[in-house]
Order: C-alpha cells, then sequence, then structure tokens
C-alpha cells in the first residue's frame, strides 16, 4: 500500500468566532503503523504540536485543524498497539471511533484517528458560537480552541480527558446484574411471544424473580424516564456514558425520580407485572445510541 496522502473530501470546522471552510484534505490513508511512513510521521508531529499549544494556556496560537487519518485494522493488531504507535491515548482513539471496550477492535476496521487528543461533546449539537461558548465555560476550555465536526454533528474538546467511571467502564467493569437472584426466562433475540405465539424480536432479558426484589442501577448514570410506557408498564430509563442506556420494565414501584443521579448498585425499584408481563419478572435493556444491545455483564 502507497503511503501517499489521498484527498477524499474538503471539511467544514469551526474556529475563532464564526464557520469557516477547512483547507486541509478530509480522511487522509494511514496505510500501516510503521515508525518510517511519512504519514504516520505527520500524525505525531500534529499531535505533539496541538498537545503543546492546548496545554499552553495562551489564547495566541491556535490549533492545527481537527484532521483525520484512516487506518484499516490488521490481524496483528490490538487497540494499545495502535494506540502507542499513533501516539494517540485511550480517550481520543474510543471517543473518536464509538469504542467501548478494547475488544471492540477487528480485523478490517476503519479506525479514524485525529491529530489532536481530546474528547467528543456526547451529544448532538449545532455548530454556533453560542453552543460552543457554553461549552467552552462546561469544560473550562478556551473557545477558540473547540473544535467542530460538521458531519457528526459534535464539538470536539482537546484535551478533555476520561473520568474515572469511564476509564473503569473501558477496561471491563461495566454492566453490573441488575438483581440480587434471579432465573434468565428469556433471552436477547428471536423468542416465541408468549401472548402472540408468534416468533418475535425480543431486545432485552426477562429475569424472572420474586414479587418485590429489589432492582438495582446496572451503573452509575442519570435518571431520565420514570413512569408507565405500554407493554414495560412501570418503567426506569437511565442514562449513561458513551452513549449508553439502561432499561428497566415491568416495575411494581419506584425508588428513584427523573433526573436523579445514581450509583451502579443502588436501588431504583422492585419487580413487579406491571404491562405486557406473564408473571413477576424484570425486562432488562441495554441500548447505545438507541439500538438495543445483548447484555453483557463484566461484573457483579
Amino acid at each position: 500500500m502507497s503511503n501517499r496522502l489521498v484527498l477524499l473530501k474538503w471539511t467544514v470546522i469551526w474556529i475563532g468566532f464564526g464557520a469557516v471552510t477547512n483547507l486541509f484534505p478530509g480522511p487522509l490513508t494511514l496505510a500501516n503503523l510503521e515508525y518510517s511512513n511519512p504519514s504516520l510521521k505527520n500524525l505525531r508531529s500534529e499531535i505533539k504540536e496541538n498537545l503543546r499549544i492546548s496545554k499552553s494556556g495562551t489564547k495566541k496560537e491556535i490549533l492545527i485543524p481537527l484532521k483525520y487519518y484512516e487506518y484499516k485494522v490488521q490481524k496483528e493488531d490490538n487497540f494499545f498497539k495502535i494506540m502507542a504507535r499513533t501516539g494517540m491515548d485511550l480517550e481520543t482513539l474510543s471517543s473518536v471511533n464509538e469504542l467501548s471496550s478494547p475488544h471492540d477492535l477487528s480485523q478490517g476496521m476503519i479506525l479514524e484517528i485525529p491529530n489532536m487528543r481530546g474528547t467528543f461533546h456526547p451529544e448532538e449539537t449545532d455548530g454556533s458560537d453560542k453552543t460552543k461558548s457554553i461549552l467552552a465555560e462546561k469544560y473550562q476550555i478556551d473557545a477558540n480552541k473547540l473544535q467542530y465536526d460538521s458531519e457528526r454533528g459534535k464539538w470536539f474538546l482537546p484535551g478533555i480527558s476520561m473520568g474515572k467511571s469511564e476509564k473503569s467502564f473501558f477496561y471491563g467493569f461495566g454492566f453490573q446484574f441488575p438483581l440480587t437472584a434471579a432465573i434468565i426466562s428469556s433471552n436477547f433475540g428471536k423468542r416465541l411471544d408468549p401472548f402472540t405465539k408468534k416468533e418475535t424480536f425480543h431486545g432485552g432479558l426477562d429475569m424472572a424473580a420474586k414479587q418485590g426484589s429489589d432492582v438495582f442501577s446496572s451503573m452509575d448514570g442519570e435518571v431520565s424516564f420514570v413512569g408507565a410506557q405500554g407493554g414495560y408498564g412501570n418503567l426506569i430509563i437511565i442514562k449513561h456514558i458513551l452513549g449508553y442506556e439502561t432499561r428497566y420494565g415491568h416495575l411494581l414501584n419506584f425508588a428513584v425520580k427523573h433526573g436523579q443521579r445514581v450509583k451502579k448498585g443502588e436501588k431504583i425499584g422492585e419487580v413487579g407485572q406491571t404491562g405486557r408481563a406473564t408473571g413477576p419478572h424484570l425486562h432488562f435493556e441495554i441500548r447505545r445510541n438507541s439500538k438495543r444491545e445483548r447484555p453483557i455483564f463484566r461484573s457483579h
């Protein structure tokens, strides 16, 4: 493969006090991770320079504009090798590529590696100066150093690191089983619907347990919904880091309120059989960016 940089598109970002068309090429090809690769040398050099500028505390110096290098994951690669070779850090590589674990990499995957360290503000927003000022104040960053990615609809926050909970999650200490004891009565995936007797997709786990059993938050987060919702019956939704949310359905009652911050293992309600249920159980879901995922419990 050639080490030649390939122009794929133009990128529009926000710098200073308004929108400008950025005159550097869009995603650039990073053919390999050999230290002799000119593309890799350039990437590492820009990361180092942007890191120096972001830590300088001066408003006179402007960051080298945000751009990405695309790298195709090889069989012998792993997350930490790529991180070390490119000069990246955990926060940047995982945030930009929406990775929730070092094990999310697979051969043939295309990674985007930016020329600066930092993370994305997790929510999509506009690229206005007003939004930039709000985020600059929230994260205590010089507003002129914030960079807007128009394709993602998100602001890139140079120099911002993960908190302890995010790192803990990334390294594998993630979702906790939400009950003390239960029997999995219905798995994630296709199943015979107990009401219609037809094969349907089941987007969570049903955990049969004694009525009134305590239900615990599977991870730290913020309660975004408490109330009745269709077939879920009494439902609690908790928003977590990295675009995740968990859902707890068919509850007997609630022990939390909307907007409340909760810790992993904190009681949030009790097992019931409200809504579309054939007996007392907890319907548990994990979603990431609204897409249902098979629940995997990394710690108990």
